[in-house]
C-alpha cells in the first residue's frame, strides 16, 4: 500500500515542529519576562507573515544561505531560464549559494517560483562546462521534486523547524567526533531492543507513560528517517520522469555520469526512457 504524501509529511514535520516549540519556549522562559514576550511576539509575527507569502527574499536568503542573483549571474542564465519558460516550467526568482558545499544540490525549487542554484552551475555554464541543455535539466529536475513533494506553507515551515535543525546537526556532529569509539554503531543499531525493554520494564514498575513515551521517541528514530527517504525517492523518481518527458532525461543522465554522481540502472533506464510523442487526433470519415 502505497503511504500518502500528506502522511509522510506529517510524519517527518510533526515532531520537527514540536520539538522545536519547546525549544523555542523554553529559551524564552529563561530571558527576563519582558524580552521573552517581546521575542516571542515577534517570532509568531515573522512566522504569520512567512505564511502569507511575505518575507520571502529575506527568508530565502536566510535559510538557504543564498542571494539574488547578480546582474551578470542573471545574463548567464537568462537562456536556460528562457528554455525552461519554452517548456512551460516558470522560474519567477533566481538565487544564488553563498557558500557551496559537496553536499549542496546544484539546484533547489523553493518558494513562490524560485529556484536556489550554486555558483558552480553559474561558472560551468558562463565557461561551457556545463551545457545550456544540461542546466536546464538540472532546473527542471528540481521544479520537478517540488512539484511532487507540493510543501505547503514552505518558507514558514522551514524557519519555525530551524531548531530542530540546529539540535540535528549539533547531534550529529557529536556522532561523528565520538564514532570511533568502539560499539557506538552497535549501540546505535540496538537500539530498538533498548526501547523494548525500556517500556518492558516501565509497564512492569509502574510507570507506563513515561516508558510509552520513552519508547515512542526510538520509534521515530525508525519512523522519521525511513518517511524522508520514501519522500526522496518520489520527488527524484518523479523529476526524472519530468525530465525524460521534456526530452532531457539522457542529457541529465550525461551529466551525473561525467561528474560521478551514482546512479542506479533503473534510475539510468528512466532517464534514459524515449519520451513518447503526443498523440495526433484521429480523422474519422463519416460516410455520406
Amino acid at each position: 500500500m502505497k503511504v500518502p504524501m500528506t502522511v509522510l509529511r506529517v510524519v517527518t514535520l510533526g515532531p520537527a515542529l514540536l520539538v522545536s516549540f519547546v525549544l523555542a519556549v523554553v529559551v524564552f522562559a529563561l530571558l527576563p519576562p519582558a524580552l521573552g514576550l517581546v521575542l516571542f511576539l515577534a517570532s509568531a509575527a515573522v512566522l504569520g507573515a512567512l505564511a502569507l507569502g511575505q518575507l520571502e527574499v529575506v527568508a530565502i536568503g536566510l535559510l538557504t544561505r543564498s542571494r539574488p542573483a547578480t546582474e551578470a549571474e542573471f545574463r548567464v542564465m537568462a537562456p536556460v531560464l528562457a528554455e525552461l519558460g519554452r517548456y512551460g516550467i516558470d522560474v519567477g526568482s533566481l538565487y544564488v549559494r553563498r557558500v557551496q558545499h559537496p553536499q549542496t544540490p546544484v539546484a533547489l525549487a523553493i518558494g513562490h517560483r524560485a529556484v536556489v542554484i550554486t555558483p558552480g552551475l553559474v561558472e560551468g555554464t558562463y565557461r561551457g562546462g556545463v551545457t545550456g541543455a544540461e542546466a536546464v535539466a538540472v532546473l527542471a529536475h528540481a521544479v520537478g521534486r517540488r512539484r511532487v513533494i507540493r510543501p505547503r506553507l514552505e518558507a514558514a515551515v522551514l524557519a519555525a523547524t530551524t531548531p530542530w535543525r540546529m539540535v540535528v546537526a549539533t547531534f550529529r556532529g557529536v556522532g561523528r567526533a565520538f564514532a570511533w569509539l568502539p560499539f557506538m554503531r552497535v549501540a546505535w543499531t540496538l537500539r530498538g531492543v533498548v526501547g523494548v525493554i525500556c517500556v518492558v520494564q516501565s509497564v512492569a514498575e509502574g510507570r507506563t507513560w513515561p516508558g510509552l513515551l520513552g519508547g515512542a521517541v526510538i520509534a521515530l528514530t525508525y519512523l522519521v528517517p525511513a518517511a524522508g527517504r520514501v519522500i526522496e525517492v518520489r520527488g527524484e523518481v518523479a523529476a526524472d520522469q519530468l525530465v525524460a518527458e521534456l526530452g532531457l532525461g539522457g542529457v541529465l543522465a550525461g551529466l551525473l555520469r561525467r561528474y560521478g554522481h551514482p546512479m542506479t540502472l533503473e534510475r539510468l533506464q528512466r532517464l534514459e526512457a524515449a519520451a513518447e510523442p503526443p498523440q495526433r487526433p484521429r480523422l474519422h470519415l463519416v460516410p455520406g
